[in-house]
């Protein structure tokens, strides 16, 4: 008799209390109904601050499909997601929030189009209930990364996908600190396909991603797969460097015919601030590229466990 493929489910957790025990039962009630494949869901409990972990370990105890990776603290969800795939033993694997806003049933999407040959299957967010300056802010993002990185991002893909054991063994591999699983998982160039579907409200709590958050994670998208901003700061550069030579010519013409040049203060100081804004802009950017070298110079553990069950 054939073996069932196995197919892991990484879901990265992090004060999930109130919404837990109804995923858990939504998921348990997939894999049942889906029962040509072995599943193993590997919860990563990333230091919650409420029962999350109490919760989990209940019915890790009980089921031996369930797996629980419970971290030190608050490693964020990209090192929680990685933590998970660290330990995936599957053919191919699953990401997915806890927050129950992707339909369970789109896996047996991802994996029919894996079993067709695509080792990359994403979903791709068709009609989302986030508030109106959110999905703005989305669709702002999109365009700024792919104009920096040249398309490199398909726009409104989530991290709710499912790829194939040779490509999360090649993000095992890698030994970046500052991760940006979205975008490394794309950059393997392995065969890919999106396929739509329309995310729903929150069972339970609220979204663990402030304003902050989304900072950081727009900000290592960009300094983690693009060099335009450095490339950027060298145009302005060359710009401001001949703005400026021109500017001393013509004062100095103004000088050599007429004898004098009119004081100008307020040009003066208005032209400073302009240089020390643009020295400082560069300056900050330098600092990002700066800090993310100083991060990979450490080689810290991307996280620390402190539990482990069914693992």
């Amino acid at each position: 008799m054939k073996s069932k493929k196995l197919i892991s489910i990484v879901i990265p957790v992090y004060n999930e209390e109130e919404g837990l025990p109804e995923l858990l039962k939504r998921i348990l009630k997939f894999i049942k109904s889906f029962s040509i494949y072995s599943f193993e869901i590997i919860f990563v409990e990333n230091g919650s601050t409420d029962k999350s972990y109490v919760v989990l370990s209940q019915y890790a105890h009980r089921n031996k499909q369930i797996k629980v990776l419970q971290l030190s603290k608050n490693f964020g969800t990209e090192n929680g997601i990685e933590a998970g795939i660290h330990y995936a033993k599957g053919e191919a694997l699953v990401i997915m929030m806890a927050d129950l806003q992707e339909p369970l049933s789109l896996i047996k999407d991802f994996i029919n189009k894996w079993e067709q040959g695509y080792e990359i299957v994403y979903g791709i967010v068709r009609k989302r209930t986030a508030s109106f300056f959110r999905n703005i802010f989305s669709v702002l993002f999109y365009k700024t990364i792919n104009l920096l990185t040249g398309n490199m991002f398909p726009e409104n893909a989530s991290d709710f996908k499912l790829i194939d054991k040779k490509v999360y063994e090649i993000i095992n591999k890698m030994s970046e600190q500052n991760k940006y699983l979205r975008g490394l998982i794309i950059w393997t160039g392995f065969k890919q396909i999106g396929i739509p579907f329309n995310r729903e409200k929150r069972y339970a709590g609220k979204s663990k991603a402030d304003f902050k958050t989304v900072i950081g994670i727009v900000f290592n998208a960009i300094f983690s797969f693009s060099y335009v901003p450095l490339h950027i700061m060298s145009i302005i550069g060359i710009i401001v460097t001949i703005f400026s030579s021109a500017l001393m010519l013509l004062y100095l013409y103004l000088f050599i015919v007429y004898g004098q040049v009119t004081p100008g203060i307020m040009t003066i100081i208005m032209i400073l601030l302009f240089l020390f804004g643009i020295l400082f802009l560069f300056l900050g950017i330098i600092s990002e590229y700066l800090a993310r070298i100083y991060n990979e110079v450490k080689k810290r553990p991307l996280f620390i466990e402190r539990n482990k069950i069914n693992l």
